[in-house]
């Protein structure tokens, strides 16, 4: 289940604590808290998808990068962070899983020529390429297989540090 905007918030409102006593009445309203926790679950998702995006293998044209980070933006899903776009550019996720896939035929993962850049051939009958052993080579010397995991587990001060200035920012 994802978390929509202002869930915290409207979640909390709901709850208020009212104590009615001859001599006293007090009434706790923890509206302020959800939005709190609301704040602090933006400023965390969005430094994760920051740095994230440091560990994307960029290409020539950054369109994996750009279709990931929009992606994120965009999807309406607070709590999630997706590594790749699973209805984007159409390598993302054999870019995420930094393993060659090849053609069962050939052997390759692709073909390269000068005038056209990187292609494959066309497997018949909804054929697929197959899983090899070998790991790809990314020409961004900060790239990273799996690099969302790879954020989360190298980046985590940063994600928990924003995650408690958000808290402390918000009203």
């Amino acid at each position: 289940m994802a978390i929509r905007k202002n869930h915290f918030t409207n979640l909390f409102k709901k709850i208020s604590i009212k104590i009615n006593d001859p001599d006293f009445t007090v009434n706790i309203n923890v509206t302020r808290f959800g939005r709190k926790l609301d704040a602090a679950q933006d400023a965390m998702k969005e430094q994760l998808v920051q740095e994230m995006l440091k560990y994307v293998p960029t290409g020539e044209t950054m369109a994996l990068y750009n279709d990931i980070k929009t992606f994120n933006e965009t999807n309406g899903e607070r709590d999630v962070v997706y590594a790749f776009n699973p209805n984007g550019v159409s390598y993302g996720h054999y870019q995420w899983a930094g393993i060659m896939y090849a053609d069962p035929i050939t052997g390759k993962g692709a073909f390269y020529s000068p005038e056209y850049g990187f292609w494959s051939r066309p497997l018949d009958k909804g054929g697929k390429k197959v899983e090899t052993t070998r790991l790809l080579n990314y020409s961004n010397p900060n790239a990273r297989r799996d690099w969302l995991r790879y954020a989360a587990e190298h980046d985590r001060e940063a994600v928990i540090q924003a995650a408690k200035s958000g808290f402390r920012k918000a009203d």
